[in-house]
């Protein structure tokens, strides 16, 4: 796909540009981290998102994350956790304002998370929120904790010290695109050493999940591609974003 191509003649929505369906055998892994005023996915809200996207041997492909504005005006549950602060968050799209942006960023992937069911709990209840039914994600999802788990010696499982037991180099702990990063790196050093062999029902499970329809788009299972050429480049977004300035961090919730 040749991303410097002209933009599309007027009428032509402007995200057309960038769809296209996931072909058969093409893996792709989007690795999801969130940000949330608390642990209790039944009520507490995302305040952040980040998603990653690699290829089939790990290569990052693209990343996008979003500061995600909440409703009231006290202050943010977990900012200890975080450093998430209501101030930050002025001028940030509500969560319902991202979800054609993660349905594209999401849909047709193997979705990858360091305690993915914390992350899929937040993000089904967002998406209820926002009325949007969530597909059974974790069907099609891999856990980097369960990973760890399986194939590092024992010892504790934060994403903190199983990037330290690999080697993989993390920043930005507590932050969404810092924590999707470092949990990318994980993901990597396992395929590297072939611990994928065994994944082929998890892909093929997120290959038929049926994705809903966003943004008046009759085929939902149309992800945006990212720039497999020219990883630097990157389509328009769909809802404005707002990032943190920089990517640095705070701490976890115990025992991500």
């Amino acid at each position: 796909m040749d991303l410097a191509a002209p933009s599309p003649p007027p009428g032509t929505h402007p995200e057309d540009a960038y769809l296209r369906p996931v072909r058969s055998g093409e893996l792709r892994y989007a690795v999801l981290d969130v940000e949330t005023t608390g642990l209790d996915a039944r009520s507490d809200r995302v305040v952040e998102c980040a998603v990653v996207e690699l290829d089939r041997s790990g290569g990052e492909l693209d990343r996008w994350s979003s500061l995600v504005a909440v409703p009231g005006d006290g202050e943010i549950g977990a900012s200890f956790v975080h450093g998430i602060t209501r101030e930050m968050l002025a001028g940030a799209p509500t969560f319902a304002a991202l979800v054609p942006e993660l349905v594209r960023r999401l849909a047709g992937r193997v979705v990858v998370g360091h305690v993915l069911a914390f992350d899929l709990g937040h993000l089904a209840h967002e998406f209820q929120l926002a009325g949007v039914d969530l597909p059974d994600v974790r069907s099609g999802g891999i856990c980097t904790r369960d990973l760890a788990r399986r194939h590092l010696p024992p010892g504790p499982r934060s994403l903190e010290r199983c990037c330290a037991a690999t080697g993989v180099v993390a920043s930005g702990a507590h932050t969404a695109l810092g924590d999707a990063l470092a949990a990318s790196g994980l993901l990597r050093w396992f395929i590297d050493r072939g611990n994928d062999g065994d994944w082929r029902g998890v892909t093929d499970a997120a290959s038929a999940q049926r994705w809903p329809a966003v943004d008046g788009r009759a085929d939902p299972a149309l992800p945006r591609p990212t720039a497999v050429d020219a990883p630097q480049a990157t389509a328009p977004a769909l809802a404005p974003t707002v990032r943190r300035r920089e990517v640095g961090g705070s701490a976890k919730a115990p025992g991500r």
